[in-house]
């Protein structure tokens, strides 16, 4: 998931754009469709803890630009 350049909550949390989301309180999303893990954070209760990859490490590690999903 490529992230907007709204300036909103997810960026004052530290999420940066360009970087892609790779886990979901501990769960990977590196092969999730964008509208489930939007449907996953919308959904979400309390704090939600992410751990995102700027876009060039996550094409060195992946070799693609935009997840291929399974």
């Amino acid at each position: 998931m490529q992230l907007d350049e709204g300036g909103g909550i997810a960026e004052r949390g530290g999420v940066r754009v360009g970087h892609r989301i790779i886990e979901i309180n501990g769960t990977s999303v590196v092969a999730t469709p964008h509208e489930k893990i939007v449907d996953l954070l919308s959904t979400s209760v309390g704090e939600i803890r992410m751990k995102t990859m700027p876009l060039s490490m996550y094409k060195l590690l992946t070799g693609q630009e935009q997840p291929v999903y399974i």
